[in-house]
């Protein structure tokens, strides 16, 4: 897909990056010692302190810690990204949890760890397969921003974009979507509204509940 867009972008310092987005496998072998047991060893591409890449649960329910709008904003675009890579690929992740979407703050990668549950399609990924998905990715998110599925509060920062964003998001987690890339093209267009495309720094906040 690199090699691909290589030929057709503008812009030669872009690239698609989608490897970010999973583990790498550097070596898969069986442990004789461990009842025949097979290990896969995996590592984060461009990840030097594997310690900084924590799964998004640990945020609320380790560290009592909740992000801020704007740092769910990259989180949850990286997620559409990546569910528009699989998708188009035919993969269902099928795993879209806070304990397997994992983030590396500073540099802002998202990653889904285990792939195990992951169902590859011949065809088109159903419907209502690729839009659970994306509701699962959503409600993560919300999660995380400290919000509650149940009610469609969040946390309320005095952000002027706050009642556009969480309203968007909060119809992604009910289920408006069924289409990944157009999910993350719409997404953006909002984003591109609200603030200014440029690096925003994790931040997290206490998670008062």
């Amino acid at each position: 897909l690199e090699e691909e867009y290589a030929r057709v972008k503008t812009d030669p310092k872009v690239i698609l990056n989608y490897k970010l987005g999973f583990p790498e496998l550097v070596d898969s072998f069986i442990c004789e010692e461990q009842g025949r047991r097979q290990i896969n060893i995996l590592a984060f591409r461009n990840v030097e302190d594997v310690s900084k890449v924590v799964p998004l649960i640990n945020i609320t329910e380790r560290d009592r810690l909740r992000v801020d709008l704007r740092t769910s904003a990259w989180i949850m675009g990286k997620l559409l990204k990546l569910l528009a890579f699989a998708h188009s690929e035919g993969i269902s992740i099928r795993l879209m949890t806070g304990g397997n979407i994992l983030i590396e703050p500073d540099q802002h990668y998202v990653l889904i760890f285990d792939w195990s549950e992951a169902r590859t399609y011949s065809e088109r990924i159903p419907t209502a397969e690729q839009r659970q998905e994306i509701s699962q990715a959503a409600q993560t998110v919300i999660t995380v921003l400290g919000g509650s599925l149940e009610t469609g509060v969040s946390p309320d920062d005095d952000e002027e974009a706050f009642v556009r964003y969480t309203e968007h998001l909060l119809r992604l987690a009910r289920g408006s979507e069924c289409n990944a890339q157009r999910a993350h093209e719409e997404f953006y267009k909002l984003i591109d509204l609200l603030w200014e495309r440029k690096y925003y720094p994790f931040t997290a906040k206490p998670l008062n509940r």
